[in-house]
């Protein structure tokens, strides 16, 4: 089967309607930043099938933000902006193609295109055939979806930009978005990955706006040019010569074909295709020409009205109610989500997997060294203060005292402070890398909740690693103490395991309270920190140094309501 043709699992694309109107409209669109300052006014923006748009600007013009604004905006409205239109109308569901791809890391090539296939609308077959044909479409081996796992940490930067459109339009988006796809490329791979991107998105009838700063991928690969200053939105015009030689340019509709490796692309490619090298270098020269006389270099000062000093008190306030108990709203949306994450067990258990391996495997030995030194530490300790203090208490009856109490007290706390710094610390990591390279803003532009695929199977995942990894902690305890016990005190008239497990497993009536709360305890640290670090993980990051803040937030927050619960509990227990 050719590149050509889509495979029946694909299902029919999309054909050119000349009736059809736009894909996309926004008219009068306008947004003010969370500080009440404007960012953007009366943008108006049309984008038809087989249409390329390039929107161009300096660098904190506001770009991204408005492509964010025409296909989420809660999140927009959510992180303080404000927004607001006369209309906005999408006849297509939107695909974003991140910086760099933002292929998906636990997944390997074929894992990415499985994903946008099981999740398009409606659901795509997935077997070897479709994804091959997804590959060759853009160039890329038909080997990686038949036998030859290849991990995405392996591709080259144009290798996983078009991977990353393979995969939008697997999922069948037809308006899509892309944030500099030529970024970090050699001017050779700019040029092949503009055609095969502008013949792929023209053949499927889709539509593109394209963010980026490289002019000369712009002119090979854009319709229409549209620059974005000063909070306005202009389209800039090419002179007639130009235009005329844009106009009559190669046009890659549908049955257009794509060669098979990017090496042979120049060669293989029907005659066309590409965009004449001197034209396009006077279609860049034209755009910086008019860019260089309409760039302002004004920058709009903040507004300092009451309303804005509101707004950044107000989204304070926010930020550290939401440190603090982000994580109490987890359970109640992963609950509500359960359901419909289990019907899609294919994705529920390529998260659930990652999550246990750091979660669970890994620390597992760790957790084991310290809970046995830690039982038989803490026996020695006792022993030899008591001993050392020549009491007259014989070593049985000091032990018949002691029991399992220590394990009680001490097991609940500890293991939920060292889950929280390894395990819940690894996932927060996890989830914060996904959103900071881009990977979630990817899984929402394939139509796919986060709160379905990432935060079901990782809250669920951690929660179980935490009553695993506790159990585990407290068998090491007791085997630790029980060590300790056959070493040290060897005349003990019963044996260690009994003595050192009876109020665990048969506790007299007075301890039994504890171990209820010991019970009750494990259980609330295990859902509070894997909704904690859940939430923490999935918030938006820009930097890696809020991964790192986020990873240190969580263990301080954890740690303190460990210890507030602990104290609380007591005070009950003992009150009671």
């Amino acid at each position: 089967m050719s590149a050509d043709t889509p495979s029946a699992a694909h299902g029919p694309l999309p054909e050119s309607d000349p009736s059809e109107g736009p894909l996309l409209r926004a008219l009068g669109l306008e947004i003010d930043r969370p500080d009440g300052s404007p960012l953007l006014r009366a943008v108006d923006l049309e984008l038809r099938s087989a249409q390329i748009v390039a929107l161009l600007g300096g660098s904190g013009a506001g770009k991204s933000t408005l492509v964010t604004a025409l296909h989420d905006e809660a999140r927009l409205t959510g992180a303080g902006f404000t927004v607001r239109h006369l209309s906005l109308e999408r006849r297509a569901e939107v695909g974003l193609v991140p910086q760099r791809g933002a292929l998906f890391d636990h997944l390997d090539v074929a894992g990415n295109l499985a994903l946008a296939l099981r999740n398009a609308a409606p659901p795509q077959t997935v077997d070897a055939d479709a994804l091959q044909d997804m590959l060759a479409s853009v160039d890329l081996p038909r080997s990686w979806a038949g036998g030859e796992a290849r991990a995405v940490g392996r591709l080259s930067g144009g290798e996983a930009q078009r991977l990353a459109v393979a995969r939008t339009l697997a999922a069948r988006r037809r308006i899509l978005f892309l944030d500099e796809p030529s970024v970090g490329l050699d001017p050779l791979r700019v040029h092949d990955l503009a055609d095969l991107l502008r013949a792929e998105i023209r053949r499927r009838q889709a539509t593109a706006l394209v963010i980026t700063h490289e002019l000369e991928f712009a002119a090979g690969f854009a319709d229409r040019f549209l620059l974005l200053d000063g909070g306005q939105l202009v389209e800039l015009t090419l002179p007639a010569e130009l235009a005329a030689g844009l106009a009559a340019g190669p046009a890659s509709g549908p049955g257009a074909g794509l060669a098979s490796g990017l090496g042979a692309a120049s060669s293989s490619r029907p005659a066309g295709s590409r965009r004449p090298v001197e034209l396009r270098r006077r279609i860049a020269a034209a755009l910086a020409e008019q860019m260089a006389a309409r760039l302002t270099t004004s920058v709009a000062t903040p507004n300092p009205s009451a309303s804005g000093a509101g707004r950044r008190l107000l989204a304070g306030a926010r930020r550290v109610a939401s440190t603090a108990l982000g994580g109490l709203e987890v359970a109640p949306r992963v609950l509500a989500q359960l359901g419909r994450a289990l019907t899609r067990p294919r994705d529920f258990i390529e998260v659930l997997t990652p999550v246990l391996k750091q979660a669970l495997l890994r620390p597992a030995g760790f957790f084991t060294v310290v809970s046995l030194l830690l039982g038989f530490t803490l026996l020695y300790i006792l022993h030899r203060s008591i001993a050392g203090g020549e009491l007259p208490i014989r070593p049985e009856r000091v032990f018949s005292l002691i029991g399992s109490m220590h394990v009680i007290a001490l097991a609940p706390a500890l293991a939920a402070i060292l889950f929280s710094a390894t395990s819940a610390n690894a996932v927060v990591a996890w989830l914060g890398g996904m959103s900071l390279t881009r990977q979630t803003t990817a899984l929402r532009g394939l139509g796919i909740a986060e709160t379905r695929y990432l935060w079901v199977p990782a809250w669920l995942g951690l929660v179980v690693a935490q009553l695993v990894l506790a159990a585990l902690f407290v068998l090491g305890m007791l085997l630790g103490g029980a060590a300790y016990l056959e070493l040290a005190v060897p005349e003990l008239g019963v044996g260690s395991w009994e003595l050192i497990t009876a109020d665990l497993l048969d506790p007299p009536p007075q301890r039994a309270v504890f171990r209820r709360r010991a019970i009750g305890l494990l259980l609330v640290y295990a859902v509070g920190i894997a909704g904690d670090a859940v939430a923490k993980g999935s918030r938006d990051k820009h930097s890696a140094e809020e991964v790192t803040v986020a990873m240190v937030r969580s263990v301080m927050v954890a740690t303190s309501w460990i210890v507030a619960l602990e104290l609380a509990s007591l005070v009950l227990v003992y009150a009671g």
